[in-house]
């Protein structure tokens, strides 16, 4: 099935609806039967689809969806298991777009150049805040960041953020605006919902 204005529509073997092919995620059957989760949809073979929502991947392992769709050579699947799968592919994805952001310098990175850059009001798409940050310097750049209406968002510790970075630990990396920060920004969204709805 094609829409020519919004490209390749695939059905949710859960919940039976019918979405673009990039709102849902793929899944292929390995040789021996292991479902493998094809976040980036590259695996060759005939693919099953999801909506990217827990409730979505539960009642299709709990229908047995996956079976029919790969009549049957697909082995059983851990629900919880599964999600952490898909919850991992998100987050290897988010890895990659900060890696991105890095090599082509859209990014600032550190509590001080970040509070400077908030308040001098540079274009800015979003600030991402470690977890194990202060709470005093979490309130100032979350209320720089709203003032600017910014998305803010608490995602790895300090010294995860400042080893995508090639640097020691960074508390702050704010992220330019533009397609890059529009992706990651996507990938972040996704990433609350799974862990919200689990």
């Amino acid at each position: 099935m094609v829409d020519i204005e919004r490209g390749p529509q695939r059905t949710c073997i859960a919940c039976r609806q019918v979405k673009d092919k990039r709102a849902l995620i793929r899944y292929v059957a390995a040789p021996d039967g292991t479902l493998i989760v094809d976040y980036l949809s590259r695996l060759p073979g005939r693919g099953a689809y999801t909506c990217i929502d827990a409730q979505c991947i539960f009642d299709a392992v709990k229908k047995n969806s996956f079976q029919r769709s790969f009549k049957g050579r697909c082995l059983p699947i851990d629900a919880e298991q599964l999600l952490g799968q898909v919850t991992s592919a998100v987050e290897k994805k988010i890895t990659s777009l900060i890696g991105m952001a890095r090599k082509s310098r859209q990014f600032i990175a550190g509590s001080n150049a970040v509070t400077e850059a908030l308040k001098k009001g540079s274009d800015l798409a979003l600030v991402i805040i470690a977890t194990d940050i202060s709470t005093a310097i979490e309130k100032k750049i979350v209320a720089l960041a709203l003032r600017n209406n910014i998305d803010t968002v608490h995602f790895y510790d300090k010294q995860m953020m400042g080893q995508l970075l090639g640097r020691e630990e960074r508390s702050v990396i704010a992220i330019q605006s533009g397609l890059l920060a529009d992706s990651l920004l996507k990938e972040l969204h996704l990433h609350r919902t799974l862990l919200r709805e689990n």
